[in-house]
């Protein structure tokens, strides 16, 4: 009997703790990753809330090629001491966003040929699946998709309607493989700016997306 209410009370304590505490997982490009960025001001909301068990925000690389390789290789990455298992990282967590892709679109971005970043789309769109696929093996639980804006101030029908076709494309996708896909075209018009660069979000905008995040986590 004694054994038994030790083995219920082990229990209990580990399942609200895990109802409680979540490991949080972003795996970001360099364009989203631009400090101070959404997982930093989603971080500094839920802090008082004791939200996390784990936060990590360190998986980032250049595309999607790149990041598909690190998980195929289990890249490891060592922060305050503490090493870091990409594959391990993603069977544990609880929450994993994916906000990879926008710096190889704005690098290869015209804006004044469509059919051009249709055919340069459609190439990154086997690379997503593939990567999702993959993610999908080891993570096992709550996974967000954030989509692609303007990597320009310019704006007409043209490029309207791209990003729609886009977000279209991404969202069957995500669906298929029960994650949520975060359409970012509307939201983000108007809170970009330029830098020699390239064109990256503003703090307002980061803000935004931290609190859409934050909703799926509550």
């Amino acid at each position: 009997m004694f054994l038994l209410i030790i083995i219920v009370g082990i229990y209990l304590i580990y399942f609200y703790y895990n109802k409680t505490c979540i490991n949080y997982l972003a795996i970001s490009d360099n364009v989203m990753a631009k400090n101070p960025n959404y997982s930093t001001y989603l971080k500094n909301n839920l802090i008082d809330k004791k939200k996390f068990n784990e936060f990590n925000p360190f998986f980032i690389n250049y595309n999607i090629l790149l990041i598909t390789k690190d998980i195929d290789v289990n890249r490891t990455i060592r922060v305050n001491n503490n090493d870091y298992y990409l594959k391990k990282s993603l069977r544990e967590s609880d929450f994993v966003v994916i906000s990879v892709g926008m710096e190889e679109l704005s690098n290869n971005y015209n804006k004044y040929d469509m059919k051009e970043n249709y055919n340069y789309f459609n190439k990154m769109y086997i690379d997503i699946d593939n990567l999702i696929k993959l993610i999908k093996k080891y993570a096992q639980d709550k996974i967000l998709f954030l989509g692609y804006y303007n990597p320009t101030n310019y704006y007409d029908a043209n490029v309207d309607r791209f990003f729609y076709d886009i977000d279209i494309k991404l969202n069957r996708l995500m669906m298929n493989n029960n994650i949520t896909y975060i359409d970012l075209y509307e939201l983000i018009k108007g809170n970009n700016f330029k830098e020699k660069s390239g064109v990256y979000l503003n703090n307002l905008a980061h803000k935004k997306i931290a609190s859409i995040l934050e909703f799926y986590i509550d």
